[in-house]
């Protein structure tokens, strides 16, 4: 390949994947720190040349500032192949909600590259592959609610950056919205529903906010305040979206035989123990943090499990479980 030719592919990837773009005098200074001195007229030449056939653009400004336009295909060299072709659709499938707007934008070609590629390869053999994989939830799939592109924006913004935001949020059961301060911590997607884990104004509570609760936000460009002992992932272990009260319980309940099937294949804790029972269920004891969860966990087995203790819990089971029948009575 003569120098020319890989001149003109170190010009290619070196035009960002965004307005505002590079002028051709500063393609020429990063041609010649990767070793590739030019006359500027050359350049002007090649992007004119190279815009024609690769479809990147310039704002038409005077000096014009070209760029890739969003949605682009991606030049890559190597090129995509089937395997990390269907890397990329697996990404956009399952991991797309993690991603920050602006990386999403930024994904868009590779994504749409992706879709190209797997068409084409081996008669659809990998397109089939990524049609027959699925990722799903044991609860039960609601909408996800809305979420404004701009709060989103700003979110994910902040987080990078470790900016505090200014909110308007309306937290659940209030009737109107309130202006905070937030010091954002992490963000945590829980059955669709986005959590933004933070500290608000002055205080050093962790809360969670909810972000289609958020009617408006703005970056600010005083730095968050974060506590160095903070860690999102022992905040998670330790309960933080259990909704619970902090006690650990020893737990023992009861199942119907094929109910406790799964408890032996997905264990509720750490050395939990499963015992046969003459009576044909099957015992569980287990040392659990209390929660809502739990208590919605077990409810949801119905008729299929009795909790023996602790003592307290059984007796809000119960209680819940008598209210229930009255209402169906009536």
């Amino acid at each position: 390949m003569g120098d020319a030719a890989l001149r003109q592919i170190v010009m290619l990837q070196l035009l960002p994947r965004r307005s505002p773009g590079v002028t051709s005098i500063e393609l020429r200074s990063r041609l010649a720190d990767r070793g590739y001195p030019m006359h500027l007229r050359s350049i002007q030449r090649d992007l004119d040349r190279l815009s024609a056939q690769f479809g990147f653009t310039n704002d038409g400004q005077t000096p014009a500032r070209w760029f890739w336009p969003p949605g682009s295909a991606v030049l890559s060299i190597p090129s995509q192949d089937p395997h990390s072709a269907l890397t990329w659709r697996l990404i956009e499938q399952y991991l797309e909600p993690l991603l920050p707007p602006a990386l999403k934008r930024e994904a868009a070609g590779q994504f749409d590259a992706a879709r190209e590629v797997l068409k084409m390869a081996s008669g659809g053999r990998f397109e089939r592959l990524q049609t027959r994989v699925r990722l799903l939830s044991r609860s039960l799939p609601l909408t996800p609610p809305d979420i404004s592109p701009s709060v989103a924006e700003d979110v994910y913004t902040a987080l990078l950056n470790g900016q505090q935001l200014r909110v308007r949020y309306r937290a659940r059961g209030a009737s109107e919205a309130k202006d905070f301060r937030v010091h954002p911590l992490g963000l945590v997607i829980r059955d669709s529903v986005y959590y933004l884990v933070a500290t608000v104004n002055e205080y050093d509570d962790v809360i969670q906010i909810a972000l289609h609760r958020i009617h408006s936000s703005e970056v600010l460009s005083a730095q968050a305040v974060e506590s160095s002992d903070f860690d999102l992932d022992r905040y998670i272990t330790e309960g933080g979206f259990l909704y619970t009260d902090g006690k650990a319980i020893q737990l023992v309940a009861r199942f119907h035989t094929y109910t406790a099937q799964h408890l032996h294949e997905s264990t509720l804790a750490l050395g939990q123990t499963l015992t046969d029972l003459p009576d044909g269920r099957v015992e569980l004891r287990a040392k659990v943090l209390h929660s809502q969860q739990l208590e919605w966990w077990l409810m949801g087995f119905g008729d299929k499990v009795e909790v023996i203790r602790p003592a307290a819990l059984r007796r809000r089971l119960a209680e819940q479980f008598k209210t229930l029948y009255q209402r169906y009575q009536d």
